[in-house]
């Protein structure tokens, strides 16, 4: 699960490459017998690691490269973000974001050059919407997802 790969990426802690591709993972249970759980173990690792001391200005290594942790936290963010709203449309139920969380994933939705070169892997070709639609929903045109305002 992605929220487990960025607390061992924050630690510094190796990731097989085939922990994130999703074709070798997508028959592969992450969530075990109690998802509730495990999910909640999952974010308190990530929430452990993320506040650690320092971790946000160190630079981690991460997908072959090495980045700040500010960008991994915004990733972390934008995967939580985004996913959250894939499962709760799935599901049929609301999913409300703050305001300030949909305001941070766009900025480096917008600005992160990984964005744009990773189109057509990991990220949808951006659809068109109105400028006026509200920032989630241009959020998530901007990644590839159709909603409605």
């Amino acid at each position: 699960m992605g929220g487990n790969r960025f607390s061992r990426w924050r630690g510094d802690d190796p990731v097989d490459p085939a922990e994130v591709d999703a074709q070798r993972q997508a028959d592969t249970d992450h969530l075990g017998t109690d998802p509730a759980a495990a999910f909640a173990a999952i974010a308190d690792r990530c929430l452990a690691a993320f506040s650690a001391p320092g971790t946000l200005e160190r630079e981690h290594a991460f997908m072959g490269a090495s980045v700040p942790g500010t960008v991994l936290a915004s990733i972390s963010l934008l995967e939580l973000l985004i996913h959250g709203w894939d499962l709760a449309t799935g599901a049929h139920l609301p999913y409300p974001a703050g305001d300030d969380v949909v305001q941070a994933v766009w900025h480096f939705a917008t600005t992160n050059p990984a964005v744009e070169q990773n189109r057509g892997s990991q990220f949808a070709e951006a659809l068109p919407v109105l400028p006026t639609a509200p920032l989630n929903v241009r959020l998530l045109a901007h990644l590839g997802r159709h909603a409605q305002p």
